[in-house]
């Protein structure tokens, strides 16, 4: 199959060689498209006989937000490419698929699925992907790391690998869902990027073992209240206050934690059981609607169409219907 281009939306980039262009030919193709959606590079594939890869691209403010994956290749940043480059930004990756090493500032980072990595696009570093591989991009003003974090370019941790398992790890699972959830809900992704500068700075400063500003602080416990509401969204029990019982913190603390919401957390917790439901619908079309809303959360029936209404302008039986006529899940 040949080169092939498809933008929606979100920029969505996928080129592959095959008959009527050669892998040479596409990678060329390929090198100009990550210049264009990170900064320039040059680059070259590793022997694999094809060459095939895709973009998924989110535009959110100060941040860009994106899906990336390819055959194996290596990618520099050089002296002369930053010579001849205006902006600066600090390059947050989220490991999805695949092993990798990362070479700048005299480190190099060992990358595989979970790892989190940064790099500052205004010194030289080398990437080396030698398998097929993925991963969540997070790129962002180096200026405003600056001002959120009080660190100068030599305090940034970049090259340095981040355990998924680690408390900056949050983070990591934080951009990792988002960037899987563009792909589906694009407007609902742009609601839950809203923390995601204070939250980057946060696994900045954490990385680099400095202490966190009030302003990250926030952004990091309101990651990880929303990881603990993910995880118990489906319980019928959960409410704002268990919430916050679980976090061990006040509703108040609770509340302003979830101050650049434009809804605070009960909306967020409505919103996760939808989309929970939406899932069950979308995969059995002869599952009662009772026991969809039960399993999803909600104390009745009506409280998942009433629910649904909000968040979805449809009855769960509409949107079910929607997405068997379209062979899709209806949103």
């Amino acid at each position: 199959m040949s080169a092939e281009l498809n933008r929606s939306a979100l920029e969505r980039i996928e080129l592959r060689s095959g008959a009527d262009e050669s892998a040479a030919e596409v990678f060329e193709q390929w090198e100009a498209l990550l210049g264009d959606s990170y900064v320039p590079l040059t680059s070259a594939p590793l022997p694999s006989g094809t060459f095939h890869g895709r973009i998924e691209l989110g535009h959110y403010d100060d941040v860009d937000l994106s899906t990336v994956g390819s055959t194996p290749q290596e990618a520099r940043r050089t002296n002369g490419l930053i010579a001849r480059s205006s902006d600066e930004y600090l390059i947050a990756t989220v490991q999805l698929g695949g092993h990798g090493r990362l070479y700048q500032d005299g480190r190099v980072a060992e990358v595989g699925p979970g790892s989190l990595v940064f790099l500052n696009t205004t010194r030289p570093y080398h990437w080396v992907i030698p398998e097929e591989w993925e991963m969540a991009v997070v790129r962002v003003p180096l200026a405003r790391i600056r001002e959120l974090t009080g660190l100068v370019d030599d305090e940034l941790p970049t090259a340095s690998a981040v355990s998924h398992d680690s408390p900056a790890g949050v983070v990591a699972r934080y951009f990792r869902d988002l960037a899987e959830l563009q792909g589906r809900e694009p407007d609902q992704a742009r609601l839950l990027m809203a923390p995601g500068m204070d939250l980057l700075a946060s696994a900045v400063t954490l990385a680099a073992g400095g202490a966190e500003s009030e302003q990250s602080a926030d952004a990091f416990a309101r990651q990880r209240v929303l990881d603990f509401m993910r995880a118990r969204c489906t319980d019928p029990e959960l409410t704002v206050d268990r919430i916050a019982d679980g976090c061990a913190m006040s509703r108040r603390t609770l509340y302003r934690v979830f101050d650049d919401f434009e809804e605070g957390p009960a909306a967020v917790l409505r919103r996760m059981r939808v989309e929970h439901a939406c899932e069950m619908l979308a995969r059995d079309s002869m599952l009662p609607i009772a026991v969809v809303a039960a399993a999803s959360g909600f104390l009745t029936e009506r409280h998942l169409y009433r629910a649904f209404r909000v968040e979805k302008g449809t009855t769960p039986a509409s949107f079910r219907v929607v997405g068997r006529r379209t062979g899709t899940d209806g949103r």
